[in-house]
């Protein structure tokens, strides 16, 4: 009789604590404590918002649609934030593409903090900050070339903070691209994922500022 009646107290105390509610706060106060945290977001800069265009330079609200097949046009056609990829040239935290639609040899100039005096072009492929100019196009100069109205610079490693100014130029000494005459083209800037789009024309032996920005 003794063991019913202390059992059936230790039953009737329990029940009690546990309508209180005092079990159940207790173990909210102690499970936060069994997770592990949660490691730092890396923040990516995505650029200035306004960024400077040269003279007739237009941003493009180019569309994309997500899960589209990615054409070797310049442009990010599946909307996940990388130019042209498989097509050859490489994507990174920061990627400038150009494209044209004549045979015209066109030239992308690219200065980053470590390079003001000395851009990355066909001359100078690479920055001592990891741009690197993989793509350089020579329109109907080189006509075997796969892809050849595109070029394309991409940083390798996280890229330096910074002003950053991208020029184009229309080489137009020789007949392969100087008979090609007026040339349309887009630049595409894609930093941390985030692409933007602009259009330009230029004339035989143009060079033109296309933008400026910051990150």
């Amino acid at each position: 009789m003794q063991r019913s009646f202390l059992f059936l107290l230790l039953t009737t105390l329990a029940g009690a604590t546990l309508a209180s509610g005092c079990l159940l706060s207790t173990r909210s106060r102690v499970a936060p404590n069994t997770h592990a945290p949660r490691p730092p977001a890396v923040s990516i800069p995505t650029g200035q918002a306004q960024p400077q265009l040269g003279q007739g330079v237009q941003i493009v609200e180019a569309s994309c649609i997500q899960g589209a097949a990615e054409v070797c046009n310049g442009i990010d056609d599946n909307c996940d934030g990388q130019i042209d990829e498989g097509c050859g040239y490489s994507s990174g935290q920061v990627q400038i593409t150009l494209a044209w639609n004549t045979g015209a040899d066109l030239d992308v100039y690219v200065a980053d903090p470590s390079t003001t005096n000395q851009p990355i072009y066909y001359q100078n492929n690479r920055s001592p900050a990891g741009g690197h100019l993989d793509q350089d196009a020579r329109g109907a100069c080189n006509p075997q070339q796969p892809n050849n109205t595109i070029e394309n610079v991409y940083w390798e490693n996280q890229a330096p903070p910074g002003q950053y100014r991208v020029e184009v130029h229309y080489w137009a000494d020789g007949a392969c691209s100087a008979n090609n005459g007026p040339t349309t083209a887009t630049l595409s800037v894609s930093i941390g994922g985030r692409v933007q789009t602009y259009n330009l024309q230029l004339s035989p032996d143009q060079r033109l500022p296309v933008v400026t920005f910051q990150l």
